[in-house]
């Protein structure tokens, strides 16, 4: 219970306030403190890019010092190749029979059928396909079909759409493939010739056509980008097409607000023009701010408004029996602290902030997973050190509060780590396949902050996604699993349900809770990291068997059998690319 200020204190708190705003968000490097690696950045660019784009159009071509420690692997220095060239050949083939198969059966579709071959519109029309594997035909030299969808591309009006628009979808699957696609072109992964200066131009107009119609998306009070996008009215709105008022109020994840910040920057850089960049990074303070704003708001607006309540939420983990095992301090660099006033949710000014899951999993992965590549793309933007710091902190606090060691399989002699879930009030022991990213994020981030222990807990984590693949029939990992933790002193909040799901624990030491597989390509992402920047080539094996495993199953030859119909689109611009990749002989990660 705290009593309404006086309106001296009102004015000091609310000083305070300001000054803090100043320190972190005008001025961020004012507050830099307690960071627990330095990389000096010499100042700003335009772009804030501190190494060559390659090609250097329509940003600088200055060759800046490199930060932090190469990620790549000296796969030439130790003697060997880093690819294998007849698999990366098959896995190219497969994708050349697939592309045609959508090009006779589903051109100009959002997805494609895998049994059917029947089109299906599910990114508002604009031919998702097409745009999102511009990069996949790119990469692996696909000319012939490159050039049929950069011709599609260039033709798509971006000003009309089918439904809403989700700007999260649109900027990974749109906005990020065009820019991503003239980066290719830039650095000389497009064959000399093939794309005019004309056709790169018009690409480029293209993402701003599309970034341009995306950009009311940001015009929330403080830069959280609305869940949808009315590209008829160019207005934020609610999923549902409402539009935003005072007491219907979204809530926006912090996924949302993390993942708009690469797309839009390489675009600033395309450009010259920054007004994109900042206005994905407008959210990131307000981000950064949370935890300030929840303490000020428990003595500032309480006095200001009178109220003679004001309550704060910590995080209390109630996973053990024995009390000295409880937490209640609010965990560096997880977002999941809330604060309520009286009986309301705490809100700035239409946007509710979302009380997350304390992991990197589906409502704020990219806002994690941004963090340390946004420090890695940008080192000499202002912010750059922020950025790197919050991640530092996320990871120290998912390794002390989230991983834990499972009790092993049948003839193990030690269980997989798992990284737990913080979920309505309770530290639940299950996982899911998206969350197999941090595995490939930390690796990465481990590796160019020069932190061995980050890089082999990354290592840990990709293992035990790897286990959930290897361990069911298919060799395909499931939606959602979960485990017993090995330290008897944490009590599992899940356990098995039925005889099958014991029996799975007695033999891999974890169960399938959801057995779905949607296509998600994180683990062979995370194969990707592991095998790029150790240069085991296990990881390698482990994204083939992934991919000879996929195939059938999945049914990419149209008109075969297949487990379910489901898109496969998801196929086309991850998984293999991301195969590819760990088998091409070229391609650095950094």
């Amino acid at each position: 219970m705290i009593r309404p200020a006086t309106h001296r204190t009102r004015f000091v708190i609310l000083a305070f306030v300001v000054i803090v705003y100043f320190n972190y968000v005008i001025s961020p490097e004012f507050g830099d403190g307690g960071s627990s690696f330095k990389l000096n950045y010499p100042g700003s660019s335009p772009s804030g890019l501190g190494t060559s784009s390659g090609g250097g159009k329509g940003g600088e071509n200055e060759e800046g010092p490199r930060y932090g420690n190469p990620i790549q692997f000296d796969f030439k220095g130790s003697g060997r190749a880093a690819g294998d060239s007849k698999r990366a050949k098959e896995i190219k083939e497969t994708m050349r029979r697939t592309f045609w198969k959508y090009r006779l059966g589903a051109w100009g579709s959002d997805e494609i059928m895998p049994i059917s071959g029947d089109g299906k519109t599910t990114r508002n029309g604009w031919a998702a396909t097409i745009v999102d594997t511009l990069t996949t035909t790119a990469m692996m030299g696909l000319e012939e079909e490159f050039k049929l969808e950069l011709n599609f591309a260039l033709g798509i009006d971006f000003s009309k759409a089918e439904d809403l628009v989700d700007p999260f979808e649109t900027t990974i699957r749109y906005l990020g493939a065009m820019v991503s696609t003239v980066e290719l072109i830039d650095n000389g992964v497009v064959h000399k010739g093939l794309v005019s200066e004309q056709e790169r131009s018009a690409l480029v107009a293209k993402a701003v056509e599309l970034a341009s119609k995306l950009a009311p998306g940001f015009d929330s009070p403080f830069g959280m980008v609305w869940p949808r996008i009315n590209f008829t009215t160019d207005k934020g709105c609610r999923e549902d097409g409402r539009e935003v008022g005072l007491h219907n109020h979204p809530t926006i994840a912090p996924a949302r607000a993390g993942t708009n910040w690469l797309e839009n920057k390489i675009l600033s850089k395309l450009t010259g023009n920054d007004i994109y960049g900042k206005n994905a990074t407008r959210a990131w303070n307000l981000i950064k701010l949370i935890n300030l704003i929840f303490f000020s708001c428990l003595f500032f607006l309480g006095g200001l408004f009178g109220m003679s309540k004001c309550e704060a939420e910590p995080k209390v983990l109630p996973y053990s029996k024995d009390s000295e095992y409880r937490y209640t301090e609010d965990w560096p660099g997880l977002l999941g602290w809330r604060a309520r006033l009286v009986r309301e949710h705490l809100n700035f000014l239409g946007i509710d902030i979302l009380s997350c899951l304390l992991t990197p999993t589906g409502v704020n992965d990219r806002y994690y997973e941004y963090l340390i590549k946004a420090q890695i793309l940008a080192p000499k933007d202002r912010h750059a050190n922020v950025y790197g710091e919050k991640w530092v902190k996320a990871v120290e606090s998912t390794i002390k509060h989230l991983a834990q060691w499972s009790t092993p399989g049948k003839g193990r002699q030690r269980g997989k780590l798992f990284l737990a879930q913080w979920k309505g009030g309770l530290l639940t022991n299950e996982m899911g396949h998206l969350a197999c990213f941090a595995g490939g994020n930390f690796i990465l981030g481990g590796k160019y902050l020069d932190r061995r222990d980050f890089v082999q807990f990354g290592l840990d984590v990709v293992d035990a996604c790897h286990e959930t693949y290897v361990s069911t029939i298919t060799r395909i990992g499931p939606e959602l699993f979960a485990w017993t933790p090995a330290d008897k002193k944490i009590v599992p909040v899940l356990q098995p349900e039925h005889e099958g799901q014991r029996e799975q624990k007695s033999k891999a030491g974890f169960w399938v809770t959801n057995a779905r597989y949607l296509l998600r390509p994180e683990t062979v992402e995370s194969y990707f990291y592991a095998y790029r920047v150790t240069g085991n080539q296990m990881y390698q094996e482990w994204a083939w068997d992934a991919y000879k495993y996929d195939i059938p199953v999945c049914c990419v030859m149209i008109g075969g059998r297949s487990a379910f119909e489901r898109p496969i689109y998801f196929l086309f611009l991850s998984s293999f690319p991301l195969v590819y990749r760990s088998r091409s002989l070229d391609g650095a990660v950094y």
